[in-house]
């Protein structure tokens, strides 16, 4: 590993993932922090908990469920009733992915893991309000555990 002082820092965090939409959500007792390739330590003990997902469902979680990812953010503004410009900033580097239609957006959220926010009320907020800024997962550095005779999504 390199030296800590100059390898760039992202935010990681421990995340459930929604079985029936996909959507990952924040736990407020494990917030977002620097990552800097660390080694990732699977979390000690976490008894199962009823997590709310944004697309109105619950979902079971406990520590063998959750993932540790790497988060980036995503910058939304409308710059026309049909154009929205967008900015990904990852690391401190902000990546211009550039003016989107309605449905390249649509097209876009749907291909990534979105965080605490569903695709569909990304759309309507940006009805609403010029811009917004939402997480999303980079990549996924822990997987959830998979447990021998036991279905998981």
């Amino acid at each position: 590993m390199g030296n800590l002082s100059t390898t760039p820092m992202v935010r990681g965090a421990w995340v459930g993932k929604c079985p029936s939409c996909g959507t990952c959500c924040f736990f407020s007792r494990f917030p977002a922090t620097d990552y800097a390739g660390q080694q990732v330590v699977r979390l000690g003990v976490f008894n199962s908990v009823s997590v709310p997902c944004s697309c109105g469902r619950r979902f079971q979680a406990d520590g063998d469920d959750l993932l540790f990812v790497t988060i980036t953010s995503l910058s939304i503004q409308r710059s026309s009733p049909d154009s929205f410009a967008v900015e990904q900033n990852h690391a401190g580097i902000k990546i211009d992915l550039g003016p989107m239609s309605e449905t390249e957006l649509w097209a876009y959220l749907n291909s990534r893991t979105l965080i605490d926010i569903i695709p569909s009320q990304v759309l309507t907020f940006l009805n609403v309000a010029k811009a917004l800024d939402l997480d999303m997962v980079l990549t996924v550095l822990r997987p959830a555990v998979l447990h021998p005779g036991v279905a998981h999504s």
